[in-house]
């Protein structure tokens, strides 16, 4: 089984060292950072871009993918604790926590501008697809099944990092939902993973992820399942 993890920058090393030493202990757990001093139980890969870029996390799952030629279970780091390990998937669908439809109101489409909705109608066309794209996988959770287009897909996917590194950036309009992201460039890299996984013909499928959480009702006496 291998797991994976980004975490770059002394805010969220410091936030997250403990989190990572404690999940690589007993599950191999690939990681790229710019500190790999801090994560000993860990294998390490050295984050060396001058800019944080957060569509380098589809770059790592897909080296990893052509590296190991076995699935990528892709969790982010503060979500790392929560995650069930028991989970074992063995189909070539790609997982994640939600795949959210495009033509719905939901999470994502609430914060689309007229930039995404250009994306959605020409980010295929990057890639030799002449299609809308009608999903957008959550980036936080990619469960990524070894593919035999596995180097195809990788020219592709370089061809849509410079695509979105150029739409999402610091200077970029957007929803102030997105605010957050632009100490970085690339955000929203879903975008990627998505157009990659509809032009290669990989099912989409959403999965119950965290671990579960067992309390005992001393009072009352009965379990609580969370």
């Amino acid at each position: 089984m291998i797991y994976a993890t980004m975490c770059v920058g002394s805010e969220w090393t410091a936030s997250y060292k403990e989190a990572i030493n404690h999940f690589s202990k007993n599950h191999t757990l690939h990681i790229l950072t710019d500190d790999t001093s801090l994560f000993s139980n860990s294998i390490c890969y050295e984050y060396t871009r001058n800019i944080f870029s957060y569509y380098e996390k589809i770059n790592f799952i897909l080296k990893l993918s052509k590296k190991y030629k076995e699935r990528i279970y892709y969790i982010d780091v503060d979500w790392l604790s929560s995650y069930n390990t028991d989970i074992k998937l063995t189909d070539n669908a790609i997982y994640t926590y939600r795949n959210f439809i495009l033509n719905e109101k939901n999470a994502v489409t609430a914060f689309f501008t007229e930039t995404e909705l250009l994306i959605r109608k020409t980010i295929l066309s990057k890639i030799g697809i002449n299609k809308t794209l009608k999903d957008y996988i959550g980036e936080a959770l990619i469960i990524f099944p070894y593919n035999e287009n596995i180097d195809n897909i990788i020219s592709d996917s370089k061809i849509l990092q410079k695509y979105l590194e150029n739409l999402y950036h610091k200077e970029s309009i957007t929803k102030k939902r997105l605010n957050r992201y632009k100490k970085g460039i690339g955000y929203a890299e879903g975008w990627g993973l998505t157009a990659l996984v509809t032009k290669y013909n990989i099912p989409i499928k959403q999965i119950d992820w965290r671990k579960k959480t067992i309390l005992w009702n001393y009072q009352k006496k009965y379990l609580i399942i969370l």
